[in-house]
Parts: structure tokens; C-alpha cells; sequence
């Protein structure tokens, strides 16, 4: 189990994933949302989050359109890392 701290929320999740790769996309998503925190003025952290997230989803696009390297990859983890996301906050409701 590894305790995720985000936008003022907290909550564990389980993953097969190193616990070190895991740490850096969560500060992936953090630098993201800071970047959102920058540029938007929101309070609301899901509005952040959303934005966030739609910021990575376009740099995700962008890199697939582009012809980058491991864009089947990092969509397979991608996935994976939400469905494990998932399922993590659904066994803690």
C-alpha cells in the first residue's frame, strides 16, 4: 500500500508498480497541477484536477500524433495505473 497526498486529499492505493515509478508520476501530475494553479485562478480542487488531468491527456495526444516513442507503453500503464486507481477508491467508500 502506498499513501497518495494530492490537491488536499489523501488515500492509499495497491499497484504492482515499483513504488518509485509511482512516486514520479505522481510528482508528474503534481508539477501539472501546480502549473494549473499558476495559469487558472480556481479554488476548487476538482476543477484543478480536471484541468490537470486534461493538460496530460493533451500532452499524451500530442505525443501520439507526433509518432513518439512508446505512446502503446505509456497508454497500457496509463490504464493500468487507473484501474488500479479505481478500484482503490471504490474498496474505500
Amino acid at each position: 500500500m502506498m499513501r497518495i497526498e494530492v490537491l488536499g486529499t489523501s488515500f492509499q492505493i495497491e499497484s504492482d508498480e515499483d513504488p518509485v515509478y509511482v512516486e514520479k508520476i505522481l510528482q508528474y501530475y503534481r508539477d501539472r497541477v501546480n502549473e494549473i494553479e499558476r495559469s487558472v485562478a480556481t479554488g476548487d480542487p476538482l476543477k484543478k484536477a480536471i484541468l490537470a488531468a486534461l493538460l496530460i491527456t493533451d500532452e499524451l495526444f500530442r505525443s501520439r500524433n507526433s509518432g513518439g516513442p512508446g505512446g502503446d507503453e505509456i497508454e497500457r500503464i496509463t490504464n493500468r495505473l487507473i484501474q488500479t486507481i479505481d478500484t482503490t477508491l471504490k474498496q474505500s467508500d
